[in-house]
């Protein structure tokens, strides 16, 4: 199949509906050669109900040609993408609606704004050809400013054979295919070469035009995958089943096209459509596993109305990340997924969420990482240490505290044992014995729930008996989260706080080790939300 290039994000990122509707609004918006009354767009012999229409380009570099019947057929494949995208808001409860298209109601041809280019094809490869496309149709909407009916672009590059490597992906709010005559969509319902053709075509040419309608990377759950009615999501391997098998949008889908521009049934005052400066933090999460269901929740902000917040559970290939809607409310959100809707179980996880806006902005919160050991996902999600910086009132040279932030379970922070060695804290030229302080400062107040640790892999100098404190500043005293037991094992283990607290700093105190030394050797000590 075609090369793609976009990624999530913006995840993401499962699960109920949203609360609150875009307003409407009736502004009138008009320009020499379009008349725009609310939500009616005439251009010239083209017509359309709705107020901002996708830019549809056909582009034809310098040594090449336009395809026969080029405009027929990318009207039909238009038209055809227009009645798929459709029908998937109305199955999933966002009414009878799709993305704007000027039509000639005479002849039934979509409005196509052809610009010749200035380079020859080999000139715009796969690799770095779209940036080129792009600013020469930029500047050719520069200067044919009633031309361009939105923000959102397709471009169909003319290519004199199928085989011919052009740009085929989506760039922002822009998308990138191509047309040959090779390409037909009378054709598509046929059980022939030419129908295979068409289908492969189409999968591909609505996966990328949903690229450029603002939709990520996502998969519908694994249980739908075999259900009446579902499928597989466009928007993940669907390019390669369409034609063939279901093949649908997933609800998180439609519910950013709910926003999009050229889904506006009604015309904005000019910058409406997405205004910069949106933003969308987690100020608390928890998580949990039980009886085969991941269940998360927490709190967020955002200076700016949205109407959903979008859940993904992404397994390195967004291609292959369950999505959805959370629950949330003014500041809380909550959502799940069955492990049994993931597609891997024996890899790490990175959990998003998205907030859609009224505008049709989209904002990435931070992102969560999470593993599966056995088959069982651990869904403490770690803090990232990246910023910290450690110390110990102990350490031997070779075995400085730093390597147990390191990530490397073969390295480890070990207390002094050299040959009449004194610490100089908690209590100064103290010889080499518990307790031993390992302190940390994450250069940030965060929101931890509690700590994990990973354990010498020999079973040798393991911690036993831990005190763990912790201080927004160094203003405050210290605040004594508890006492604990760590295991003897090798596997991580985690100690959790009596809630979540804010801090900065946290100090672990070692008051004895499992082989009756008095020493410790600690490979990896994290922190979890």
């Amino acid at each position: 199949m075609k090369k793609k290039i976009l990624k999530l994000l913006s995840f993401i990122i499962i699960l109920t509906t949203a609360s609150c509707r875009e307003e409407l609004e009736n502004d009138l918006v008009s320009s020499p050669e379009k008349t725009q009354l609310a939500a009616k767009v005439t251009s010239g012999l083209y017509e359309s109900p709705m107020p901002y229409n996708i830019n549809v380009v056909y582009f034809i570099p310098s040594d090449g040609v336009a395809r026969p019947e080029y405009d027929r057929r990318v009207s039909e494949f238009m038209l055809a993408a227009q009645e798929y995208y459709r029908q998937n808001m109305y199955n999933w409860g966002y009414g009878n609606r799709s993305f704007g298209l000027l039509v000639n109601p005479a002849t039934n041809r979509i409005k196509i704004n052809i610009i010749n280019g200035a380079l020859p094809t080999s000139s715009y490869p796969y690799a770095g050809g779209g940036n080129k496309i792009q600013s020469e149709v930029n500047n050719w909407f520069s200067t044919h400013p009633a031309d361009k009916t939105s923000d959102h672009t397709i471009i169909f590059t003319s290519v004199p054979t199928p085989e011919t490597e052009i740009p085929y992906y989506g760039l922002g709010k822009t998308c990138f295919v191509g047309d040959n005559e090779a390409w037909d969509y009378q054709y598509f319902n046929q059980n022939t070469s030419q129908g295979a053709k068409a289908k492969w075509y189409m999968g591909g040419f609505l996966h990328e035009l949903g690229h450029a309608l603002n939709l990520p990377h996502t998969a519908l759950a694994k249980s739908q995958v075999n259900t009446p009615g579902y499928g597989t999501s466009l928007m993940g391997t669907g390019n390669s089943t369409y034609g063939y098998s279901s093949t649908i949008l997933t609800k998180s889908s439609c519910a950013i096209l709910n926003n999009c521009q050229v889904f506006s049934t009604t015309a904005k005052p000019t910058g409406y459509f997405y205004a910069s400066g949106k933003s969308f933090e987690i100020t608390s999460i928890t998580s949990s596993y039980s009886n085969g269901r991941i269940n998360i929740s927490g709190t967020y902000t955002a200076n700016a109305p949205l109407n959903s917040i979008i859940s993904y559970f992404v397994p390195g290939s967004a291609y292959y990340a369950p999505s959805g809607l959370a629950s949330y409310t003014a500041n809380t959100f909550s959502t799940y997924i069955d492990v049994e809707d993931l597609y891997f179980t024996d890899r790490d996880y990175t959990f998003a969420l998205q907030a859609t806006f009224l505008d049709g902005s989209l904002k990435d919160a931070q992102y969560f990482n999470f593993t599966f050991v056995n088959g069982v996902p651990d869904v403490h999600f770690q803090v990232d240490r990246t910023s910290w910086t450690v110390s110990s009132s102990s350490q031997y040279s070779a075995y400085p505290a730093t390597y147990a932030i390191d990530g490397n379970i073969n390295t480890y922070w070990h207390s002094n044992y050299d040959d009449d060695s004194v610490q100089t804290d908690p209590i100064s030229g103290q010889p080499q014995d518990f307790p031993y302080y390992f302190d940390i400062n994450m250069n940030s107040i965060k929101g931890i729930g509690g700590l994990s640790f990973i354990q010498h892999q020999g079973l040798v100098r393991t911690g036993k008996n831990i005190r763990v404190w912790t201080r927004p500043t160094t203003a405050d005293g210290w605040k004594l989260q508890g006492s604990y037991v760590l295991e003897n094992i090798k596997d991580k283990q985690y100690i959790t706080f009596p809630q979540q607290e804010n801090c900065r700093f946290v100090r672990i105190t070692f008051d004895s080790s499992y082989d009756g030394q008095p020493y410790v050797a600690i490979p990896e000590i994290g922190a979890f939300e």
